[in-house]
């Protein structure tokens, strides 16, 4: 795969990669800041994400409804979002209007107005966020293994969206003081891939972006070790339960992560996978069931999500433990972990055909590891990952069988884990 990013850093501190795919027709951007919701004070919860939806909300020059009239009036579509440790907006556009795209990008990065009557509607907006989490089990369920895994006094075991409470407490100064804390030049990482000239795109952006103050990266509190904790939400009137399982895994740092995103896929991440085709296919226990890796800086995860009729829950819990012990004990086959090498490299490959996603892997490289890295290294890591160190992820991961958990459904499942946790420890 060719690899063609470079590397540009302002006087500021703002990290700039540029991909060049002359072979395309369209250009992606994205800009981030290295602050999300794991970054505010106890009494900021669920600022990062307020902060994300102001920033649409109108600049100097543009209105709301100008800067989505813009957008879509270039054939682009604009999205945002916050996790823990980032907030990010994306476009994607045909390549010849790279420049108007970024000009309304960085109006909205770099000078939202904040305006008053705006953060009063849009904490409504949010308040009904909230309520729809509320409402979809599956979403819901992803609030409450946060919090049973780190701790509702830690960041990373708080909702992202925050609560009625802490955003009805948020006055404008508040939010204008976390905006300008986050978004500095030192936080800043921008990422433009597609038919560009990237001498261009670098002095577009030195233009745009060289008048930022170049602040300091938010320091934030590091995470805690996992706990064994379990949190339970009762749901009668659901025809399904809804269950997530926690184990520690590594941070996106540890050598073991290829090791660890190998054995997630053999866990539960595809068709192939363990948990699928035991749970689903072979007993049909269950529409979905899925695992995932998560990593940060100073802390990682292997989760697993399922949903179930309440009946099924007891044969699906033995399943699991069954296959953890499998893999504990006799480790993955030399078939499995092949599957798995071609499976992660073949979809890598293939995404980063886009230019959505050249531009996504850049621009988290610099976010994560403040370099460019060279996706065919990444391949090669996952290609020469061995069976021990698999099997060695796999010891690490489930033994002891030390998890959190979450449940949501009725209070007949509950107690159906919690005598299961038993039989774990």
């Amino acid at each position: 795969m060719p690899f063609d990013h470079q590397l540009h850093r302002l006087d500021n501190g703002v990290r700039l990669a540029t991909t060049c795919m002359p072979h395309m027709e369209s250009v992606a951007v994205g800009l981030w800041t290295d602050a999300g919701s794991r970054h505010e004070h106890p009494k900021e919860h669920g600022m990062a994400h307020l902060v994300e939806h102001m920033l649409f909300k109108g600049t100097p020059t543009r209105s709301a409804e100008r800067i989505s009239r813009e957008i879509e009036g270039l054939g682009s579509s604009i999205d945002g979002y916050t996790v823990e440790d980032h907030t990010a907006y994306h476009a994607k556009a045909p390549a010849n209007q790279f420049e108007k795209l970024f000009d309304v990008l960085s109006d909205l990065y770099l000078r939202p107005v904040m305006d008053p009557g705006d953060l009063e509607c849009e904490k409504q907006v949010i308040h009904e966020e909230i309520a729809m989490v509320r409402d979809l089990p599956s979403q819901w369920l992803e609030d409450l293994i946060s919090e049973a895994t780190w701790g509702k006094k830690h960041p990373l075991g708080r909702s992202i969206t925050g609560t009625s409470a802490t955003l009805e407490s948020f006055q404008r100064d508040d939010v204008l003081s976390f905006f300008r804390r986050a978004y500095c030049g030192e936080n800043t990482v921008i990422s433009v891939a597609g038919n560009i000239d990237p001498e261009m795109v670098a002095e577009v952006v030195q233009e745009k972006f060289k008048d930022l103050e170049a602040g300091a990266p938010i320091p934030f509190a590091a995470a805690p070790d996992p706990q064994p904790a379990h949190r339970f939400e009762e749901e009668e009137d659901q025809e399904q339960t809804h269950l997530a399982l926690s184990f520690e895994g590594v941070t996106r740092h540890d050598p073991a992560r290829y090791a660890m995103k190998l054995l997630s896929v053999i866990l539960g991440e595809n068709m192939s996978s363990r948990l699928f085709q035991e749970l689903r296919e072979e007993r049909a226990l269950c529409y979905e069931v899925q695992s995932d890796l998560v990593s940060f800086d100073d802390a990682g995860l292997v989760q697993i999500f399922l949903a179930l009729s309440p009946g099924n829950l007891e044969e699906a819990l033995s399943s699991i433990s069954r296959i953890a012990g499998e893999l504990i004990k006799d480790g993955v086959s030399v078939d499995e972990l092949e599957e798995a090498k071609s499976f992660i490299i073949g979809q890598s490959s293939i995404s980063l055909e886009n230019t959505a996603a050249q531009m996504m892997w850049a621009g988290e490289c610099l976010l994560f590891f403040d370099e460019l890295k060279n996706p065919d290294e990444a391949h090669r890591r996952i290609a020469e990952t061995t069976l021990d160190e698999v099997n060695a992820a796999a010891r690490r991961l489930f033994d002891p069988m030390a998890f959190s958990s979450a449940l949501v459904g009725p209070g007949e499942s509950d107690a159906l884990l919690k005598e299961w946790r038993k039989t774990c420890a």
